[in-house]
């Protein structure tokens, strides 16, 4: 049995930080759902599993429920379960959970109660052990009435939650459904399909592993640093588990440091966007150093290259100096004068006792 287990899709986030590429990355979103679908399909996938926040939000536009579930219906495999996460939580007047269903072909099923759903008119031989969510927050997991159930041993027993995980997740006050491995494994379980870290965890699958969690297959914030990512498990007769983890997203967050101290680091950052590696990235740059006044000047008037070469740019390069010379002093203060004769002083010892000197007078003078 193959399953193909994605979440965290957050369809409908709107990325207000990223305001010159909101828009763009909105909709990559869609279009990753739909190539997870293709790539489920070229992998024979059984099931097509979504642990959780397939949307962004409870209140989504009607057309933005039917792009989802067009996607979705496209699957080839024998069902598609789509589980209500922390942030599109599912309620008894569930408007976005109402129309979904509308929407949904046949082999499409919404794991919104906490009971066994037998997958035998799918033809597998499996059932499926949902934990939806019910609320944004919950200090209690969704998964506790799972351990007393009675589970036949001749099928594969699938539990699918969502919700932190300890040790995994980032979850300080216990408010995001949390779970602790070792209760999982001890439900009686074969196989958990988690979502809401949007982290790969475990970042390498071993053959005792049972507890999953893909992170978010398109990334989505600079602390973010994968590529995007889904799990493919194949759980064998013996239910024993293989996993794969495949590479599914399209756009990249960065974060890089540079220090520019001379012609040629300036050339080597520049000449680093000059190709288009980077016009699928939003970039977080941090570039410090000192250069000389021209190369300083330089670097004011091509730095526009970088933020054309990526799809957003967040430059922070307050601390690149311009280096203080000799001649820049003699043009900059009078001759004689207390600040011409102070940093002259300075000139042919420390430069950072120049430069910090320098700042101190111009900050003065402001």
């Amino acid at each position: 049995m193959k399953i193909f287990h994605t979440a965290d899709h957050h369809l409908g986030l709107r990325f207000k930080n990223h305001p010159e590429a909101s828009e763009t990355l909105a909709q990559s979103r869609y279009k990753t759902l739909d190539v997870l679908v293709g790539m489920a399909n070229e992998q024979n996938a059984d099931i097509f599993a979504i642990a959780g926040d397939l949307f962004d939000r409870t209140g989504m536009k009607v057309s933005d429920i039917q792009r989802a579930v067009q996607a979705i219906n496209k699957f080839e495999g024998n069902v598609a379960l789509v589980l209500p996460g922390n942030h599109d939580y599912i309620t008894e007047d569930s408007q976005l959970w109402d129309r979904f269903k509308k929407e949904a072909g046949e082999n499409i099923l919404v794991l919104d109660e906490k009971e066994a759903v037998d997958l035998t008119e799918y033809d597998l031989n499996a059932v499926v052990w949902p934990a939806p969510c019910h609320a944004k927050h919950s200090a209690e997991n969704a998964t506790g009435w799972v351990q007393g159930e009675e589970k036949d041993p001749d099928k594969v027993h699938i539990g699918i939650a969502h919700g932190s995980i300890e040790g995994v997740s980032p979850d300080f006050n216990q408010q995001y459904f949390p779970m602790v491995v070792r209760e999982l494994n001890n439900t009686g379980v074969d196989i958990w399909l988690m979502g809401h870290t949007h982290i790969t965890w475990p970042e390498k699958p071993g053959k005792k592993d049972i507890v999953f969690n893909p992170g978010t297959p398109e990334p989505d914030g600079f602390d973010c640093g994968h590529e995007g990512r889904a799990f493919l498990h194949n759980v064998a007769e013996d239910k024993s588990i293989s996993t794969e983890i495949l590479s599914t997203g399209t756009y990249r967050f960065r974060k890089m440091e540079r220090s520019l101290n001379s012609a040629s680091d300036m050339e080597k950052l520049l000449a680093e966007f000059g190709n288009e590696n980077y016009n699928h990235t939003m970039l977080k740059l941090a570039v410090s150093g000192r250069l000389e006044p021209d190369l300083y000047e330089q670097w004011r008037e091509k730095r526009h290259g970088i933020r054309e070469a990526v799809l957003e740019l967040k430059l922070d390069d307050s601390e690149l100096r311009r280096k203080v010379t000799e001649e820049q002093i003699r043009k900059e203060f009078t001759e004689d004068s207390f600040p011409e004769q102070l940093l002259s002083s300075f000139s042919q010892s420390d430069e950072d006792e120049l430069q910090m000197a320098y700042e101190l007078i111009k900050e003065v003078q402001k």
